[in-house]
C-alpha cells in the first residue's frame, strides 16, 4: 500500500504564524505593562499592535475542506427509542462541529469580513474612549523602555524575516506556476499576509519608538510629554484604521478574501517602496500613479476619502465614557444640561455642539483651615504645620491662638457646583474660617486647649454645612479632622516651658502631700497600737479581778455549806504557804525515829 507523503508547511506560513503570535505577545505585553505603571500611551500602543494581530491570526484559520454529508446508518434491526435518543446526544457533538466547519468552508469569507469588522469597530470604540480619559499619576522605571528597544529591535529582525520569506515564495510561484497549482495559491494567500505583517510591524515599531522616547525624556527628567504621545498615537492609531478599512472593502469588492486577503497598512519611509502608500494605491486601485489622468482621479478621490475619515473622527468625538467614580457635566450649545451623565457609555452630539467636562464626584478632596498646607503631616507645637500657620485672636483680645483644622468634602449635587458659585472651593475655605473665628471669639486660650478635640469637630462640622446648605454649592462635607489647638509657634515654647513649671510644682505639692500622707498613716498607726495595747491591759485586770470575786465567792459559799472543813482546809493551806521552804521538825508523846520525816512541807529536800 503506498503511504502518502505529509506535505511541509510552506515557510511563508511559519513566517506569518510567529509574526501574528509575536506581535500579539508584543500588544499583551505593553497592555500588562500599563496595568502596573497606569502610563496611557502605552494602553494605546498596545490597541496599535492587537488589532492587526488578531485579524492576521483569523485570517491564518486555514479554509479545511469540504465536509462529505453523513452516510445514512442501515441496520438490521431498530433501535428502541432510549437506544436512539442516547445515540442522538452522543453524535451531537460530532454533528455541531461538522456543521460549523461546513459554515466556514462554504462562507470563510463573509465572516472573516464580519469578524474583521467588528474587530475595528471594537478596537476604535474602546480606543477613543480610553483616550479621552484624563491622566492621572503614573510610576515609571527604566525597565519598560528597555522592553520597548527590545521589542524595537524584533520586530526589525521580524520584518525582514518576512520581507524574506515572501521574496523567496514568490520565486518559488513563478519557476513552479503550473506544476503546482494549489501550493501556489497558499503560497500567494501567505505572502498577502506577511505583507500585511509586515506593515503592522513598522506601525508597532513607530509606536514604540515614540513611546520609548518620551519615557525616557520623563524619566530624565527633562519634561513630560505624555499628551504628546497620545496623540501620536491616537493619529497612528486613525491612520492604520483607514488602510484597514480601505484593504477589507477593496478585498471584499475583488472576492480575494479567499485567496489574497492583503490588509496592509502603508508606513511611507519606513519599510521600504513596497510599503509606500502609492505603492499601495497602485495594487489596490490598479491605477498607476505616475499617469496625469490617475492623479487627476486620486485628485478627486482623495478629498471624499478624508472627507469620509474626519466625519467618522468627528463622530467619534460624541462618545464619552464615565467612569464609576465620576460624572459628567453635559454642556449642549454651550448651555449646561440639568441631568449630569452617569458611571457608563454615553454618545452625545459631536464638538462643538455638545461637549462633556468629567468630575470626579466620589472622590473625596481636602481643604485646610488655620495653615497654608504642605503636605507635612507633623502636629508639634514648636513646628509649623505648613508653609504659613494663621493666628487667631481669643475673646480677651489679649491671647493668640492657631488652630489646625483639616475638612474633607466631595462634590454632592454637580448641577448645583458648576451653576450656582463660580469657587467652590474656596467658599468652603471661607465659610470654615468663618466658624473657626465664631467658635474662638468668645473664649480663652485655657479653655480652648482644654476642648475635647472629637466634640469640637463634631459640632464645627454641623455649622459648616449649615453654612454651606445657605450657598447651594453642591459640595458634601464629609468630615472634619482637628489637627491640633496650639499657641502661635513663635511663643509655643515659652508656653510648653510655662506648662512644664506648673506641671513641676504640681509634682512638688503632690510628692509633699505624699510624704505628710505617710507621717500621718504611721502616726494613726502608732496611736492604734498604743490605744490597742491600753485596752488589752485594762481587759487583763478586769479579767484578773473578775477572777478573784470569782474565787472570793466560792470561798463564802465553802465556808457556808462546810464551815469546819473548809477553815481547816484553809488554814493548812495558809501553813503550807507559811512554811513551804522551811524545815518542820515535829515534836511529841509516841514518836519514833520512823514515824520522824524532815524536809519541806512541798516536797523538796
Amino acid at each position: 500500500m503506498k503511504q502518502t507523503k505529509k506535505k511541509p508547511t510552506a515557510p511563508s506560513r511559519v513566517a506569518a504564524i510567529t509574526t501574528a503570535a509575536i506581535l500579539m505577545l508584543a500588544a499583551v505585553g505593553a497592555g500588562v505593562l500599563y496595568f502596573t505603571t497606569a502610563y496611557l500611551p502605552l494602553l494605546l500602543g498596545a490597541i496599535v499592535l492587537l488589532l492587526p494581530a488578531v485579524i492576521n491570526l483569523l485570517l491564518l484559520i486555514p479554509l479545511g475542506h469540504a465536509v462529505p454529508p453523513a452516510a445514512p446508518v442501515t441496520e438490521t434491526e431498530e433501535l428502541p427509542q432510549k437506544g436512539r435518543l442516547k445515540r442522538a446526544v452522543k453524535e451531537l457533538p460530532h454533528r455541531i462541529l461538522t456543521g460549523i466547519k461546513a459554515l466556514w468552508h462554504q462562507h470563510r469569507g463573509g465572516i472573516l469580513v464580519t469578524l474583521t469588522l467588528l474587530l475595528i469597530i471594537g478596537a476604535n470604540v474602546y480606543f477613543w474612549l480610553m483616550a479621552r480619559t484624563t491622566v492621572r499619576a503614573y510610576a515609571l522605571g527604566y525597565h519598560i523602555p528597555v522592553f520597548l528597544v527590545a521589542a524595537f529591535v524584533l520586530f526589525i529582525v521580524l520584518e525582514k524575516w518576512c520581507k524574506h520569506a515572501g521574496d523567496s515564495d514568490r520565486q518559488n510561484l513563478s519557476e513552479e506556476r503550473a506544476e503546482h497549482e494549489e501550493k501556489n495559491a497558499a503560497d500567494v494567500y501567505h505572502q498577502a499576509i506577511l505583507h500585511s505583517l509586515r506593515g503592522a510591524l513598522t506601525a508597532g515599531r513607530l509606536a514604540q519608538g515614540v513611546i520609548a522616547v518620551v519615557m525616557m525624556i520623563k524619566l530624565m527628567g527633562f519634561a513630560d510629554l505624555c499628551k504628546v504621545a497620545t496623540v501620536i498615537m491616537a493619529v497612528l492609531f486613525a491612520y492604520e484604521t483607514l488602510f484597514l478599512v480601505i484593504s477589507l472593502a477593496v478585498r471584499v469588492i475583488r472576492h480575494e478574501m479567499n485567496t489574497a486577503p492583503e490588509l496592509s497598512i502603508p508606513m511611507p519611509g519606513l519599510g521600504g517602496e513596497d510599503l509606500g502608500v502609492l505603492s499601495y494605491l497602485e495594487k489596490n486601485t490598479g491605477i498607476t500613479m505616475r499617469s496625469l489622468w490617475s492623479i487627476r482621479l486620486i485628485k478627486t478621490i482623495l478629498p471624499y476619502t478624508l472627507m469620509g475619515v474626519v466625519l467618522l473622527l468627528w463622530g467619534f468625538s460624541g462618545m464619552v465614557k464615565i467612569e464609576p467614580y465620576q460624572q459628567g457635566a453635559h454642556y449642549r450649545l454651550g448651555r449646561l444640561q440639568d441631568e449630569a451623565l452617569q458611571p457608563g457609555l454615553h454618545m452625545t452630539l459631536p464638538w462643538p455642539f455638545d461637549t462633556v467636562e468629567v468630575y470626579d464626584t466620589q472622590v473625596v478632596s481636602n481643604v485646610t483651615v488655620g495653615y497654608l498646607s504642605d503636605e507635612s503631616t507633623d502636629n508639634i507645637w514648636t513646628e509649623s504645620h505648613g508653609s504659613e500657620e494663621y493666628k487667631l485672636l481669643l475673646g480677651g483680645g489679649k491671647e493668640l491662638v492657631s488652630i489646625n483644622l483639616r475638612v474633607s468634602y466631595r462634590i454632592d449635587d454637580l448641577h448645583a457646583y458648576l451653576k450656582n458659585t463660580a469657587a467652590p472651593e474656596l467658599l468652603l475655605q471661607a465659610a470654615a474660617y468663618e466658624t473657626v473665628t465664631a467658635r474662638t471669639i468668645s473664649t480663652d486660650l485655657a479653655t480652648l486647649l482644654a476642648t475635647d478635640r472629637a466634640v469640637f469637630a463634631e459640632e464645627f462640622k454641623t455649622e459648616l454645612i449649615a453654612r454651606m446648605n445657605e450657598h447651594q454649592t453642591g459640595l458634601a462635607v464629609v468630615s472634619v479632622v482637628l489637627e491640633s489647638i496650639h499657641p502661635p509657634v513663635d511663643v509655643a515654647a515659652v508656653y510648653q516651658e510655662l506648662i512644664s513649671a506648673e506641671i513641676q510644682a504640681q509634682q512638688i505639692v503632690l510628692d509633699a502631700e505624699g510624704v505628710a500622707a505617710v507621717k500621718l498613716a504611721d502616726a494613726q498607726s502608732a496611736a492604734l497600737t498604743m490605744v490597742g495595747a491600753a485596752n488589752v491591759k485594762r481587759l487583763e485586770s478586769i479579767a484578773t479581778a473578775t477572777g478573784a470575786v470569782a474565787e472570793f465567792m466560792a470561798s463564802v459559799e465553802a465556808d457556808q455549806a462546810y464551815r469546819d472543813e473548809y477553815r481547816y482546809y484553809k488554814y493548812l493551806q495558809a501553813i503550807t504557804a507559811a512554811y513551804a521552804n522551811g524545815r518542820v521538825v515535829i515534836v511529841g508523846d509516841g514518836i519514833d525515829a520512823s514515824n520522824i520525816y524532815i524536809g519541806s512541807i512541798t516536797g523538796s529536800n
